[in-house]
């Protein structure tokens, strides 16, 4: 599996052991990447495609990260792998559940939309790793608004197109 620069970057900046959310996972390899590489034990793929959420769990398990909690399992389980989620944004993301937030691969707009829908969930994480194919600004007037710090601010350049990287402290 050949990750992009741009994902690699990503996924590199969720700070090691955190839990993860990717949102908006597509093909799955942000999630793939950060188990592989020991950056998070524990990831959860979420999209609002089902087709999308199907492609990425055939990557999950076929890299052997694939976890599908038992339904109606009243105990705590140790969640280790990439839980496969079919969501709206943060929708079916529970406070509480993950340290480090990741949206990338769809712009500013949306990714504002998405985090101030889902500011139940936002507050209880410890960062944001957020790539926005377009108004950034929207992103940093967020941080700003909520009080968050922009640990990192990055530009790089992937396959002849410009991206930013934000990396956003929560608390």
């Amino acid at each position: 599996m050949a990750i992009s620069n741009r994902l690699k970057t990503i996924a590199e900046l969720v700070t090691p052991g955190y839990r993860a959310a990717d949102i908006g996972t597509d093909h799955g390899y942000v999630p793939i990447y950060l188990l592989r590489n020991g950056i998070s034990s524990y990831v959860i793929a979420a999209d609002l495609s089902p087709g999308s959420l199907e492609k990425a769990r055939e990557h999950a398990a076929r890299a052997g990260f694939l976890f599908e909690p038992e339904t109606g399992s009243s105990e705590k389980l140790q969640k280790n792998g990439i839980e496969c989620r079919l969501s709206d944004g943060l929708a079916e993301i529970h406070p509480g559940e993950v340290d480090a937030i990741i949206l990338s691969g769809m712009g500013g707009i949306l990714m504002d939309r998405i985090l101030r829908a889902g500011m139940e969930v936002v507050q209880t994480a410890k960062e944001l790793i957020v790539s926005p194919h377009r108004d950034v600004e929207l992103l940093r007037a967020f941080a700003d608004e909520y009080g968050y710090e922009i640990a990192q601010d990055l530009e790089l350049t992937d396959k002849k197109k410009r991206y930013h990287i934000l990396k956003i402290r929560i608390r």
